[in-house]
Protein backbone atom coordinates (compact mmCIF):
# COMPACT_ATOMS: atom_id res chain seq x y z
CA UNK A 1 0.00 0.00 0.00
CA UNK A 2 1.25 3.57 -1.00
CA UNK A 3 -0.12 6.90 0.41
CA UNK A 4 0.49 10.30 -0.44
CA UNK A 5 -1.24 12.82 1.72
CA UNK A 6 -2.13 15.72 -0.46
CA UNK A 7 -2.74 17.93 1.93
CA UNK A 8 -6.24 19.28 4.03
CA UNK A 9 -9.14 21.35 3.22
CA UNK A 10 -10.82 23.64 5.39
CA UNK A 11 -14.42 23.21 6.12
CA UNK A 12 -17.15 25.40 7.43
CA UNK A 13 -16.82 27.58 10.50
CA UNK A 14 -16.53 24.47 13.50
CA UNK A 15 -16.05 21.92 10.89
CA UNK A 16 -11.98 21.51 11.49
CA UNK A 17 -10.07 20.53 8.76
CA UNK A 18 -10.02 17.62 6.58
CA UNK A 19 -7.17 15.31 5.29
CA UNK A 20 -7.06 14.19 2.07
CA UNK A 21 -4.61 11.66 0.58
CA UNK A 22 -4.22 9.68 -2.52
CA UNK A 23 -2.76 6.34 -2.73
CA UNK A 24 -3.27 2.37 -3.84
CA UNK A 25 -4.50 -0.46 -1.75
CA UNK A 26 -3.46 -4.25 -2.85
CA UNK A 27 -0.87 -5.83 -3.94
CA UNK A 28 -1.51 -8.37 -6.65
CA UNK A 29 -4.27 -5.81 -8.26
CA UNK A 30 -3.63 -2.27 -7.10
CA UNK A 31 -6.39 0.49 -7.31
CA UNK A 32 -6.23 3.83 -6.51
CA UNK A 33 -8.03 5.37 -4.13
CA UNK A 34 -8.79 9.48 -3.41
CA UNK A 35 -9.36 9.32 0.49
CA UNK A 36 -11.12 12.34 2.76
CA UNK A 37 -10.45 12.13 6.34
CA UNK A 38 -12.24 13.58 9.44
CA UNK A 39 -10.64 15.81 11.85
CA UNK A 40 -11.25 13.54 14.30
CA UNK A 41 -11.44 9.76 14.91
CA UNK A 42 -13.93 8.61 12.27
CA UNK A 43 -17.29 7.48 13.32
CA UNK A 44 -17.71 5.15 10.52
CA UNK A 45 -16.01 4.43 6.85
CA UNK A 46 -17.65 5.49 3.99
CA UNK A 47 -16.23 3.56 0.88
CA UNK A 48 -17.63 4.67 -2.80
CA UNK A 49 -18.24 2.31 -5.29
CA UNK A 50 -17.86 4.38 -9.23
CA UNK A 51 -20.50 3.61 -12.19
CA UNK A 52 -18.70 2.28 -15.06
CA UNK A 53 -17.14 3.65 -18.05
CA UNK A 54 -17.49 7.09 -18.99
CA UNK A 55 -20.31 7.72 -16.18
CA UNK A 56 -17.18 7.29 -13.38
CA UNK A 57 -16.16 10.68 -15.01
CA UNK A 58 -19.23 12.15 -15.60
CA UNK A 59 -19.97 11.73 -11.53
CA UNK A 60 -16.30 12.49 -9.83
CA UNK A 61 -17.19 16.42 -9.49
CA UNK A 62 -20.46 15.80 -7.16
CA UNK A 63 -18.88 12.87 -5.69
CA UNK A 64 -15.37 14.77 -4.74
CA UNK A 65 -18.42 17.37 -2.90
CA UNK A 66 -19.93 15.25 -1.07
CA UNK A 67 -16.88 12.78 -0.18
CA UNK A 68 -15.59 16.49 1.72
CA UNK A 69 -19.05 16.94 3.33
CA UNK A 70 -19.01 13.32 4.42
CA UNK A 71 -15.60 13.80 6.24
CA UNK A 72 -16.65 16.89 7.69
CA UNK A 73 -19.61 14.83 9.65
CA UNK A 74 -17.08 12.17 11.11
CA UNK A 75 -16.86 9.93 8.46
CA UNK A 76 -13.61 8.62 6.56
CA UNK A 77 -14.90 8.92 2.84
CA UNK A 78 -12.53 6.60 0.28
CA UNK A 79 -13.38 7.14 -3.65
CA UNK A 80 -12.11 4.01 -5.01
CA UNK A 81 -11.10 3.22 -8.91
CA UNK A 82 -11.45 -0.20 -9.76
CA UNK A 83 -8.49 -2.10 -10.82
CA UNK A 84 -8.26 -1.63 -14.88
CA UNK A 85 -10.31 1.81 -14.64
CA UNK A 86 -9.88 5.34 -14.15
CA UNK A 87 -6.14 6.11 -12.30
CA UNK A 88 -5.84 2.34 -10.95
CA UNK A 89 -3.35 -0.19 -12.83
CA UNK A 90 -4.21 -2.47 -15.29
CA UNK A 91 -6.55 -2.44 -18.55
CA UNK A 92 -9.91 -2.57 -18.46
CA UNK A 93 -9.92 -6.30 -20.68
CA UNK A 94 -7.96 -7.20 -17.38
CA UNK A 95 -10.02 -6.87 -14.78
CA UNK A 96 -12.68 -9.08 -13.41
CA UNK A 97 -15.33 -9.16 -11.35
CA UNK A 98 -13.51 -11.24 -8.10
CA UNK A 99 -10.64 -8.66 -8.83
CA UNK A 100 -13.17 -5.51 -8.05
CA UNK A 101 -14.51 -7.72 -4.95
CA UNK A 102 -10.72 -7.90 -3.84
CA UNK A 103 -10.58 -4.43 -4.55
CA UNK A 104 -12.94 -3.71 -2.02
CA UNK A 105 -12.15 -6.00 0.45
CA UNK A 106 -8.48 -5.05 0.57
CA UNK A 107 -9.96 -1.28 1.38
CA UNK A 108 -12.44 -2.42 3.80
CA UNK A 109 -9.31 -4.14 5.65
CA UNK A 110 -7.02 -1.08 5.21
CA UNK A 111 -9.49 1.87 6.96
CA UNK A 112 -10.51 -1.38 9.84
CA UNK A 113 -6.80 -1.44 10.82
CA UNK A 114 -5.82 2.02 10.56
CA UNK A 115 -9.54 2.76 12.73
CA UNK A 116 -11.93 0.59 14.34
CA UNK A 117 -14.96 1.56 12.78
CA UNK A 118 -18.21 0.57 10.84
CA UNK A 119 -17.73 0.03 7.16
CA UNK A 120 -20.72 1.79 5.08
CA UNK A 121 -20.55 1.35 0.85
CA UNK A 122 -21.98 4.18 -1.19
CA UNK A 123 -22.74 3.11 -5.00
CA UNK A 124 -23.77 5.03 -7.49
CA UNK A 125 -25.03 3.38 -10.40
CA UNK A 126 -23.51 -0.14 -11.53
CA UNK A 127 -21.32 0.37 -8.35
CA UNK A 128 -24.14 -0.10 -5.95
CA UNK A 129 -25.04 -3.13 -8.04
CA UNK A 130 -21.50 -4.18 -7.14
CA UNK A 131 -21.72 -3.22 -3.44
CA UNK A 132 -24.59 -5.97 -3.40
CA UNK A 133 -22.44 -8.27 -5.22
CA UNK A 134 -19.92 -7.88 -2.77
CA UNK A 135 -21.71 -8.79 0.21
CA UNK A 136 -23.11 -12.09 -1.58
CA UNK A 137 -19.07 -12.85 -1.06
CA UNK A 138 -18.58 -10.85 2.42
CA UNK A 139 -21.78 -10.71 4.28
CA UNK A 140 -22.32 -8.59 7.31
CA UNK A 141 -19.29 -6.58 6.05
CA UNK A 142 -21.58 -3.20 5.76
CA UNK A 143 -24.57 -2.88 7.28
CA UNK A 144 -25.33 0.62 5.88
CA UNK A 145 -25.12 1.56 2.18
CA UNK A 146 -26.14 4.72 0.12
CA UNK A 147 -27.09 3.74 -3.24
CA UNK A 148 -27.45 6.87 -6.24
CA UNK A 149 -29.72 5.80 -9.19
CA UNK A 150 -28.70 2.46 -8.82
CA UNK A 151 -28.55 -0.19 -11.61
CA UNK A 152 -30.63 -3.01 -10.32
CA UNK A 153 -30.27 -5.41 -13.52
CA UNK A 154 -27.03 -6.57 -15.07
CA UNK A 155 -28.46 -8.07 -18.12
CA UNK A 156 -30.17 -4.64 -18.79
CA UNK A 157 -27.69 -2.72 -18.19
CA UNK A 158 -25.09 -4.19 -20.80
CA UNK A 159 -27.82 -4.45 -23.06
CA UNK A 160 -28.01 -0.47 -22.73
CA UNK A 161 -24.46 -0.71 -23.01
CA UNK A 162 -23.80 -2.54 -26.23
CA UNK A 163 -26.74 -1.27 -27.97
CA UNK A 164 -24.00 2.21 -28.02
CA UNK A 165 -21.90 0.21 -30.10
CA UNK A 166 -24.88 -0.97 -32.25
CA UNK A 167 -26.06 2.55 -32.94
CA UNK A 168 -22.09 3.76 -33.32
CA UNK A 169 -21.70 0.97 -36.05
CA UNK A 170 -25.18 1.75 -38.20
CA UNK A 171 -23.94 5.49 -37.82
CA UNK A 172 -20.89 4.77 -39.64
CA UNK A 173 -22.25 2.33 -42.45
CA UNK A 174 -20.82 -0.29 -41.06
CA UNK A 175 -22.15 -4.09 -40.56
CA UNK A 176 -24.82 -3.95 -37.67
CA UNK A 177 -24.21 -6.48 -34.61
CA UNK A 178 -27.30 -7.32 -32.62
CA UNK A 179 -26.70 -7.35 -28.59
CA UNK A 180 -27.45 -11.33 -27.84
CA UNK A 181 -24.47 -11.32 -30.95
CA UNK A 182 -22.04 -9.13 -29.21
CA UNK A 183 -23.21 -11.02 -25.46
CA UNK A 184 -22.32 -14.30 -27.20
CA UNK A 185 -18.96 -12.87 -28.45
CA UNK A 186 -18.12 -11.87 -24.89
CA UNK A 187 -18.94 -14.79 -23.61
CA UNK A 188 -17.23 -16.64 -25.79
CA UNK A 189 -14.10 -14.58 -24.33
CA UNK A 190 -13.68 -11.59 -27.02
CA UNK A 191 -13.37 -8.24 -26.19
CA UNK A 192 -15.08 -5.15 -27.92
CA UNK A 193 -15.36 -1.75 -27.98
CA UNK A 194 -17.77 0.53 -26.79
CA UNK A 195 -17.91 3.94 -26.70
CA UNK A 196 -13.92 4.30 -26.78
CA UNK A 197 -13.75 1.36 -24.15
CA UNK A 198 -12.35 -2.14 -24.74
CA UNK A 199 -14.45 -4.22 -22.74
CA UNK A 200 -13.19 -7.25 -21.63
CA UNK A 201 -15.18 -10.89 -22.03
CA UNK A 202 -15.26 -12.08 -18.61
CA UNK A 203 -16.14 -9.40 -16.95
CA UNK A 204 -18.86 -7.73 -18.96
CA UNK A 205 -20.26 -11.42 -18.94
CA UNK A 206 -19.81 -11.21 -14.84
CA UNK A 207 -22.06 -8.11 -14.71
CA UNK A 208 -24.67 -9.47 -17.19
CA UNK A 209 -25.34 -12.36 -14.68
CA UNK A 210 -25.71 -9.51 -11.85
CA UNK A 211 -29.33 -9.26 -10.03
CA UNK A 212 -30.25 -6.94 -7.26
CA UNK A 213 -32.70 -9.65 -5.48
CA UNK A 214 -31.58 -10.02 -1.69
CA UNK A 215 -28.68 -9.40 0.55
CA UNK A 216 -27.86 -11.97 2.58
CA UNK A 217 -27.39 -11.85 6.29
CA UNK A 218 -29.70 -10.93 9.43
CA UNK A 219 -32.41 -8.93 7.77
CA UNK A 220 -30.24 -5.81 9.51
CA UNK A 221 -28.83 -4.00 6.83
CA UNK A 222 -30.29 -0.49 5.75
CA UNK A 223 -30.36 0.76 2.15
CA UNK A 224 -30.67 4.92 1.42
CA UNK A 225 -32.13 4.83 -2.28
CA UNK A 226 -31.86 7.97 -3.92
CA UNK A 227 -34.00 7.55 -7.30
CA UNK A 228 -34.00 9.96 -10.33
CA UNK A 229 -37.25 11.36 -11.28
CA UNK A 230 -37.32 13.56 -14.24
CA UNK A 231 -40.99 14.92 -13.57
CA UNK A 232 -40.14 15.95 -9.64
CA UNK A 233 -43.00 12.59 -8.83
CA UNK A 234 -42.15 10.84 -5.92
CA UNK A 235 -43.47 7.85 -7.35
CA UNK A 236 -41.15 4.52 -8.46
CA UNK A 237 -41.04 3.20 -11.84
CA UNK A 238 -42.25 -0.30 -12.19
CA UNK A 239 -39.03 -2.25 -12.36
CA UNK A 240 -37.21 0.00 -9.38
CA UNK A 241 -40.66 -1.09 -7.46
CA UNK A 242 -40.14 -4.44 -8.25
CA UNK A 243 -36.51 -4.53 -7.22
CA UNK A 244 -37.01 -2.82 -4.12
CA UNK A 245 -40.42 -4.98 -3.05
CA UNK A 246 -38.18 -7.85 -4.02
CA UNK A 247 -35.43 -6.74 -1.43
CA UNK A 248 -37.66 -5.78 1.80
CA UNK A 249 -39.26 -9.30 1.22
CA UNK A 250 -35.81 -10.53 2.52
CA UNK A 251 -35.75 -8.28 5.52
CA UNK A 252 -33.89 -5.51 3.81
CA UNK A 253 -34.40 -2.14 4.99
CA UNK A 254 -34.99 0.31 2.37
CA UNK A 255 -35.19 4.11 2.63
CA UNK A 256 -36.52 5.67 -0.81
CA UNK A 257 -35.71 9.85 -1.70
CA UNK A 258 -36.18 10.43 -5.50
CA UNK A 259 -34.24 13.76 -6.48
CA UNK A 260 -35.14 15.57 -9.34
CA UNK A 261 -31.53 17.18 -10.75
CA UNK A 262 -30.85 16.68 -14.46
CA UNK A 263 -29.41 12.56 -14.54
CA UNK A 264 -25.45 14.19 -14.64
CA UNK A 265 -23.96 10.29 -14.89
CA UNK A 266 -25.70 10.93 -18.59
CA UNK A 267 -24.24 14.70 -19.47
CA UNK A 268 -21.06 15.46 -21.40
CA UNK A 269 -20.91 18.98 -19.68
CA UNK A 270 -20.76 19.44 -15.71
CA UNK A 271 -24.04 19.99 -14.23
CA UNK A 272 -25.44 21.05 -10.84
CA UNK A 273 -27.27 18.00 -8.76
CA UNK A 274 -28.03 20.11 -5.96
CA UNK A 275 -31.31 18.59 -4.77
CA UNK A 276 -29.60 14.90 -4.77
CA UNK A 277 -26.53 16.04 -2.59
CA UNK A 278 -29.48 18.05 -0.22
CA UNK A 279 -30.89 14.97 0.32
CA UNK A 280 -28.07 12.95 0.31
CA UNK A 281 -27.12 15.30 3.27
CA UNK A 282 -30.46 14.74 4.94
CA UNK A 283 -29.71 10.87 5.98
CA UNK A 284 -28.77 9.81 8.79
CA UNK A 285 -25.66 7.57 7.89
Amino acid sequence: MTVDTLGTTAGPAGAGATEVAAGFVGDVYPAFFLQFWPAGPPRGHLIYLPPFGEEMNRCRAAVAEQARWFARQGLSCTVLDFYGTGESDGDLTDATLPIWRQNIEDLRVQLTQRWAAPVYLWGCRLGALIAVDYLQWHPGSSKRLLFWQPVPSGSNFVTQLLRQRAAALMQKGEQGETTAGMKARLAAGESIEVAGYRLGGELVTAIDQLEMRFLPGDGDTEIFWMEHSADGSVALGARTARVIEQLQQTGTTISVSTFGDEPIWQLHKRASCDDLLTKTRELVI
